[in-house]
């Protein structure tokens, strides 16, 4: 067996696809109203502990979207202020997750790829019933571990206080995400380092387009050209390359979907595939929703 063959099988105990996707918002609440006329069902409001950020939650049955926001002048927000400031709303990494914290943080440094310890975090999530502390476990593996992506991996050590089934039905049916659409100046670059963790048979070259199967979601590195032409937009000037510009999700009934967005003035196009909701619509990124059996 070889090394890159036997990388792909260590990784499968390391990393079990895309966890959830960081949506940095300006104004929290208007984020969620926004998300909410699109038909997501919302989670409760969370917050960090000694962090001065908080989240809405968006739950699927195998990931989510967090939409996270400063809601403390103030405090720690983890460069959340910087980022807003600079480059404005959108989505800003993703987290794989990971079902033994150890063992991932072992993965990555046998291979000299992490400098940090396992972290532990805690948020008050405001629940029916009173206010409770979902816990994790976060990897924090250096840049080159995931080329072209800002990432880190979390392991959920009490996931049933926010994977709830009234949580993860949602009026415009959606079922989860399907792949995120990333920039990268040369794709094809990435390759090798993506072979290495999730192994050759995930990883896939066509044209000006690297996509990666994680089990989950699956990750489209684009060209400028064609992220413009697969998400609508004609003009994303302030991405940079590792940038994420948008996500496709399935859904049931896409003629839910665009009565939600009729109702609510959502500025969307409709395409072969399905209805594009614009990123001056959904906080700095494109939504591509498309039909599922």
């Amino acid at each position: 067996m070889d090394d890159l063959a036997e990388s792909a099988i260590d990784t499968a105990s390391a990393i079990a696809g895309v966890d959830h996707c960081i949506v940095g918002v300006s104004d929290l609440e208007a984020a969620r109203a926004a998300y909410e006329a699109m038909g997501f069902t919302m989670t409760p409001r969370g917050r960090h502990i000694g962090w001065s950020t908080a989240n809405y939650c968006i739950m699927f049955e195998r990931d989510y979207i967090e939409l996270l926001g400063i809601v403390e002048p103030e405090g720690y927000s983890a460069g959340l202020d910087e980022i807003l400031a600079s480059r404005g709303e959108g989505l800003l990494k993703l987290a794989f997750r990971s079902e033994d914290a150890a063992r991932t943080h072992e993965f990555f440094d046998s291979r000299g790829l992490i400098d940090e310890p396992v972290k532990e975090l805690a948020r008050e999530l405001e629940a029916p019933g009173g206010t409770v502390l979902p816990e994790f476990r976060l990897v924090h593996p250096r840049t080159e571990a995931t080329p072209g992506l800002a990432s880190f991996i979390c392991q959920h050590l009490t996931p049933a206080m926010v994977w709830r089934p009234e949580w993860c039905k949602h009026r415009n049916t959606a079922i989860g995400v399907r792949s995120y659409g990333i920039l990268a100046d040369d794709p094809s670059a990435l390759a090798e380092g993506w072979v290495r963790i999730f192994g050759a048979g995930a990883v896939r070259r066509d044209g000006g387009r690297l996509s990666v199967e994680t089990g989950t979601a699956r990750l489209d590195f684009l060209s400028r050209e064609e992220l413009a032409a697969a998400f609508c937009c004609v003009e994303f000037s302030n991405l940079k390359d590792g940038d994420i510009l948008g996500m496709t999700v399935g859904v049931t009934d896409l003629v839910e979907v665009a009565v939600c967005c009729a109702e609510a003035g959502v500025a969307c196009i409709r395409t072969d595939e399905g209805l594009t909701v614009l990123p001056e619509s959904a906080c700095g990124l494109a939504i591509s929703f498309v039909q599922e059996a």
